[in-house]
């Protein structure tokens, strides 16, 4: 395999909306569950209709949230947690294959995830939902990033965790891997099979 393609998501680190939801929720005067209450503007945010900014005003306004803007923007970025075992592998890949991301997320995360987790710095770059205002499964995103990346799909390792995204990723002619957290040397053992240099 001459490149891996990785989702960020439960694959490159994991994530947990549940204590953000919960002092979203406390210190908030918006009745319900505040996820669901901003489930359009997050999707608006995702797909770069609004940027960062625009979302955590609007957020914090249609919520109540007493807490203010700058601490909205750090709960919000704040959902990540390292995969280590993930890490392990991404640093002993570089520098023999070509590593990029194909994410479904927003400036605000991309930002937080920059600025927090060093491993990102491994990466050559990514295609991102916000920035190609199409997310996957869309088939758009996954010919988007074969142009924008140059990379020839039979010679890509493509990972991500959600099944729709592996069966897209497929059909747009990448290897493509479903990736579980908890099972991080089977992937190993899957990923060695296609040429994985790990």
């Amino acid at each position: 395999m001459e490149t891996i393609l990785l989702d960020i998501g439960d694959v490159v680190v994991h994530f947990d909306f549940g204590p953000t939801r919960a002092i979203l929720r406390e210190e908030s005067s918006a009745l319900g569950d505040p996820l669901v209450v901003l489930a359009d503007l997050k999707r608006a945010l995702e797909l770069g209709e609004i940027d960062g900014a625009t979302f955590v005003s609007r957020s914090v306004a249609a919520l109540g949230f007493r807490g203010g803007e700058e601490r909205f923007r750090r709960l919000w970025q704040g959902i990540f947690s390292p995969n280590e075992p993930m890490w392990e592998t991404i640093e002993k890949l570089e520098g023999r294959h070509r590593l990029f991301l194909l994410s479904n997320t927003s400036d605000l995360h991309v930002e937080g995830l920059w600025r927090d987790f060093p491993v990102f710095a491994c990466f050559g770059g990514g295609v991102y939902s916000f920035r190609s205002r199409c997310a996957k499964p869309d088939p758009a995103i996954y010919r988007l990033a074969i142009a924008e990346l140059g990379l020839e799909p039979s010679a890509t390792l493509y990972v991500d965790d959600r099944p729709e995204n592996v069966v897209a990723g497929a059909r747009a002619g990448f290897v493509s891997l479903r990736y579980d957290g908890a099972r991080h040397a089977d992937f190993l053992a899957e990923a060695r099979a296609y040429g994985l240099a790990v």
